[in-house]
């Protein structure tokens, strides 16, 4: 995993903004598939949560011709790629803020729809986060969520508990980001909101091993910040040697869980 200078998430999106969609293109998929089970509705303005590049909105614009687009990032980087996105876009609106969902300022009741795909899973207070989105949500519209699910990259897991220097971080972080069906359900329930559809999707890819290791340091190299050089340098190559070690001709079979919720506010 990769050296960032801050532990902040943001700081592996900043670094990883140029590749993001290279390395992580299953989540602009999933995001499309988000909005795709969004209800028909009219919904003329949008919030993005953690909107990195664009995808969810973008998805919006081009499914129910949303005209006014909010977005949200704390990466800079990734907002650059978002403004680029949109921009492409005529007549829609775009107003763009570096912002963690604590630090998003807007009017309660001013969009039509919100949603946050695939940035849901780093915020700290999940509860707090699904409110904060609820609270902006308009009396019937809806609130998308996608996320990281349970049992994710579950090998890699198995692996970082087999190796004796493996940071305490780089473990604890499965349990801190993935969710299940039932804990999200729970968190739109509590925010006042009523669940349309809360499902999982598990898969199980394969990749060349450098490019799931791409992958992982594109989302997770913050959690290297502050490590012993020497450290890291004997961690990271014991945990390429083990995933070579794993992988079949094609590269490494690893599982691939995300999870999604859409739900409408009364």
């Amino acid at each position: 995993m990769t050296r960032e200078s801050s532990t902040q998430p943001s700081a592996s999106f900043d670094a990883s903004a140029p590749d993001y969609e290279d390395l992580l293109e299953p989540n602009r998929l999933a995001a499309r598939r988000l909005v795709a089970a969004i209800p028909d509705g009219d919904y003329r303005s949008a919030l993005d949560v953690g909107c990195g590049t664009g995808f969810a909105a973008e998805a919006l614009i081009e499914r129910f011709g949303v005209r006014e687009i909010t977005g949200a990032d704390p990466s800079e980087p990734m907002l650059e790629r978002c403004r680029a996105r949109l921009a492409a876009h005529p007549g829609v609106s775009a107003t763009l803020m570096a912002a963690t969902v604590d630090e998003t300022r807007v009017p309660e009741a001013a969009f039509d729809v919100t949603v946050s795909a695939m940035a849901f899973h780093w915020m700290p207070d999940k509860a707090a986060a699904v409110a904060a989105m609820a609270r902006a949500t308009r009396p019937g519209g809806a609130v998308a969520l996608l996320a990281a699910g349970r049992g994710a990259d579950e090998e890699l897991l198995q692996i970082l508990r087999g190796i004796d220097e493996v940071p305490a971080a780089w473990i604890d972080v499965f349990d801190l980001v993935q969710r299940d069906v039932d804990e999200l359900t729970s968190y739109l329930q509590a925010a006042g909101l009523e669940p349309i559809d809360v499902w999982e999707e598990r898969r199980r890819p394969v990749r060349p091993v450098d490019r799931y290791l791409a992958r992982i340091g594109a989302v997770a190299g913050h959690l290297s910040a502050g490590l012993d050089e020497g450290l890291l340098e004997r961690v990271n190559a014991r945990v390429a040697e083990e995933l070579t070690r794993a992988a079949g001709p094609d590269g490494v079979r690893f599982t691939m869980v995300k999870v999604f919720g859409v739900a409408r506010r009364p």
